[in-house]
């Protein structure tokens, strides 16, 4: 009596909070010493049973391994008996079967070890296991040892003979029937019974660690609910000894709060810690009744500087928007001149080049095709002279007789006029080629010009030619003109051409990529397309529409086809300004419009539409290079007139193909 009622003076003298920890301190400890204690219990019988699981399964591995090799051993033994009259697969089955008795002596010698130690642990295999091995020590050792005897003997037999063969069967069907191969049977028989027993034994140890779980669980729950319950009744006394006072407390606190009356003051007779908490409330109190005569003013000043900021705002605002609209303008007008720098450039230095190859080319052509003439002429007079030379003389001497034969005179006079007329079809052809580049350029006029598209377009495809035609990967590619009755149209003619070069070459391109896995008989069936249709619209607009038959392309790659630098291609196949270029060339030169609408699987379609009339601009740069003037030069070489006649002026553009995909 004396000691509980120093222990509850003691408790009494105690503040709130330590009051408080002492009760939850024991309630902790409870639950944590009950849970330890689960724990521990559990441990204990989990690591018994696990112990007794990885025995039995052990066991139980073994014990089917060994009934494993038995069983195949056996098996391997009888299908020597059909195979006895084949010496090749005869040994075959018996070298399994020796394979298979070593894996026996083997196995048999693990299960003793585990055997034995097992009998020195506490978790003991089955009473049956060591009887086992007693009984059956001996039987596979001999029945390995019969057979190899009857192997041996029936190797000394001739097995290609019938009457032999059928003894060395006898001797193997005897071996199967004997006693030993019985017994040797047995040893299956026997593994049977083990097995099953093993496999209880692996239940019950399984069982023995849910039982375990199950106890540690109890245990653990229990310790919990415990504390728990205590607890619940350290809450109950303590909402007792403190709710009270703390209730009043915050009665002050919550007038002071709806009411905003900031002179309320607690009144509390504790020395405990609600009676710190009230003097503590009640010094904020008047902090925050100081702090609002404060925010009253700081909200006055605040105002005005709210006003202030705001019109500095707005200012500022209007000021960064200009700004803004005025670097985009720059970065896009950056961007033109970067593309029509880079577009300048190339064409300078191309048109340099090509310029010179056609000033070169024309002089040695027009040199060659202006004395052709010369020399059919000469050579046709020397054929007359020759044949009436025949005429008069039908009886030359043996010497010029043989020297006609060996020259085969005949076949020159029939084929050099033929020679003579291919070279002028040749020449011709090159300067039509070279006529061709200068109507496709054309950048030496500086003004808006009439000019037939029909023939800029011919121009353009011409030049391509060496792409469309035919050659050992694919068919040629056909190209379909739909040209309509067009009027002169009032355009840059060079510009205009190389964006015509440019939407075709990109057609080639997606051709030529669709092609790549494609037979030549597949091409041959479903031939490559590329049509070319011109129409007058309205009064002042003429539309030329080029597509293709290729795969087309996505609507992400479509949207983005005329931005610059924009490209599909591999790196060194293509540079992205090819379509801005052709954009640039249609929409602003001349005041046109260029669409581009694709199907992926069916083609793509590009369409400009420009005025057939074009009002003032201000003239394109001249990216061309101008060749020299002409010079005619004469001379005459034993009476005959020679002719040497330089090219006139010509202007060649750079033929650029920077294409999109």
């Amino acid at each position: 009596m004396v000691m509980k009622q120093h222990l509850k003076q003691r408790i009494s003298s105690l503040t709130v909070g330590e009051k408080i920890g002492l009760g939850y301190a024991a309630a902790l400890g409870l639950a944590v010493s009950g849970t330890i204690a689960g724990f521990g219990v559990g441990a204990h019988y989990q690591t018994t049973a696990s112990a007794q699981a990885e025995q039995a399964r052990n066991e139980v591995q073994l014990l089917h391994r060994l009934q494993s090799r038995v069983l195949q051993t056996r098996t391997h033994q009888q299908q020597l008996i059909p195979l006895a009259s084949n010496p090749e697969k005869f040994q075959d089955e018996y070298t399994h079967l020796l394979k298979h008795k070593d894996e026996i002596r083997s196995i048999w010698a693990e299960l003793k070890t585990f055997v034995t130690a097992s009998l020195a642990s506490p978790n003991r295999t089955q009473p049956e296991l060591p009887a086992f091995l007693a009984t059956y020590d001996d039987v596979a050792p001999n029945y390995a040892k019969a057979v190899e005897r009857r192997v041996t003997q029936i190797s000394k037999l001739n097995l290609a003979s019938p009457t032999e063969a059928k003894q060395a069967q006898t001797i193997m069907l005897k071996f199967t029937n004997s006693d030993l191969a019985i017994q040797f049977d047995g040893i299956s028989d026997d593994l049977v019974d083990l097995i099953d027993q093993a496999y209880q034994q692996l239940n019950l140890a399984t069982n023995s660690q849910e039982d375990a779980r199950k106890i540690a669980q109890r245990i653990i729950i229990a310790s919990i609910t415990l504390s728990v319950a205590i607890a619940i009744l350290l809450a109950i006394l303590t909402s007792r000894a403190i709710a009270k006072p703390i209730q009043a407390l915050t009665d002050v606190a919550r007038r002071s709060t709806e009411e905003s009356n900031f002179n309320l003051q607690a009144v509390l007779a504790q020395n405990d810690e609600i009676g710190t908490l009230a003097q503590a409330f009640n010094q904020l109190i008047d902090s925050v009744r100081q702090l609002l005569d404060q925010q009253k003013q700081a909200n006055a000043q605040l105002e005005n500087y709210s006003q202030t900021l705001e019109s500095k705002v707005d200012d500022r605002t209007q000021e960064l928007n200009q700004k803004t609209q005025e670097l985009q303008q720059l970065l896009e007008e950056l961007q033109r001149t970067q593309v029509q720098m880079v577009q300048s450039e190339k064409m300078s230095a191309l048109g340099q080049m090509v310029a010179g190859v056609a000033h070169e080319i024309n002089n040695p052509v027009n040199f060659i095709h202006g004395n052709l003439a010369h020399v059919q002429e000469y050579a046709e007079n020397l054929l007359t002279f020759m044949t009436l030379y025949q005429q008069f003389y039908p009886d030359p001497a043996p010497e010029i007789q043989a020297e006609a034969e060996e020259l085969d005179m005949a076949f020159i006079q029939t084929d050099l006029p033929k020679i003579l007329n291919s070279m002028k079809m040749g020449t011709a052809r090159i300067r039509q080629i070279v006529l061709s580049l200068r109507n496709f350029s054309r950048m030496d006029e500086s003004a808006f010009k009439a000019v037939d598209i029909h023939e800029g377009i011919d121009s353009t495809l011409l030049i391509l030619q060496h792409r469309l035609k035919e050659n050992a990967e694919h068919p040629a590619i056909e190209v379909i003109r739909n040209y309509g009755d067009l009027p002169p149209v009032e355009c840059y003619p060079g510009q205009l051409n190389q964006a015509f070069m440019n939407i075709l070459a990109n057609a080639i391109d997606a051709i030529d990529e669709m092609n790549v896995n494609r037979t030549y008989q597949t091409i041959k069936a479903n031939p490559s397309q590329i049509t070319v249709q011109t129409t007058v619209i309205g009064a002042n607009q003429v539309k030329i529409t080029i597509s293709d038959n290729a795969l087309g392309m996505p609507e992400i790659v479509r949207e983005q086809i005329f931005d610059p630098f924009f490209t599909t291609k591999t790196v060194g196949k293509g540079t992205g300004m090819g379509m801005p270029i052709s954009y640039q060339i249609v929409t602003e030169k001349h005041s046109g419009q260029l669409a581009c609408d694709s199907i992926p699987g069916e083609g793509t379609e590009f369409v400009i539409q420009i005025p057939i009339q074009q009002q003032a601009q201000t003239p394109p740069e001249n990216n061309g290079a101008e060749l020299p003037g002409t010079e005619t030069k004469g001379a005459e070489t034993k009476g005959a007139k020679t002719k040497e006649t330089e090219t006139n002026p010509v202007t060649v553009s750079a033929l650029t193909s920077n294409s999109l995909i």
